[in-house]
């Protein structure tokens, strides 16, 4: 799914599945959830209540993935190891680029549509990934 170019683009549903991913993953990480932190488009609804805004305020576009970003000091190469294949162990596969190799740092998960009928392929999660210095990878 391409990111749209307007606001209205958003629809309510693509925020609160990429919000139910959220506690999804936090609860697949488990003890690695304390390294990680929420960041991008998701941010605003968890900081804000979206539905107790001040009459005329704008709500917020919302978002069509979840960002996380790791404590780059604590999370080294074996934890990032550890942290993948929780992700895998959760149905979640690297994303692909357009010339279909795998970009490491992005999440994918194939879910079911309501009816159970096709799939919709969408961006999970867009981990950045800490760069150890003595990998050779």
């Amino acid at each position: 799914m391409d990111k749209p170019t307007t606001a209205a683009g958003y629809r309510p549903e693509y925020a609160q599945l990429a919000r139910s991913t959220c506690l999804y993953v936090a609860t697949k990480l488990g003890d690695l959830a304390d390294e990680t932190v929420v960041v991008g488009g998701l941010v605003p609804s968890l900081l804000v209540d979206q539905g107790h805004l001040p009459e005329g305020t704008e709500l917020h576009v919302g978002t069509l993935d979840l960002d996380v970003g790791l404590a780059l000091a604590v999370v080294d190469e074996e934890r990032y190891h550890t942290l993948a294949e929780r992700l895998r162990g959760a149905g979640f596969s690297p994303d692909r680029n357009e010339q279909g190799r795998p970009v490491r740092q992005r999440w994918r998960a194939e879910r079911r549509r309501s009816g159970g009928r096709g799939r919709l392929r969408r961006p999970v999660a867009q981990v950045l990934r800490p760069l150890h210095p003595l990998s050779s990878r």
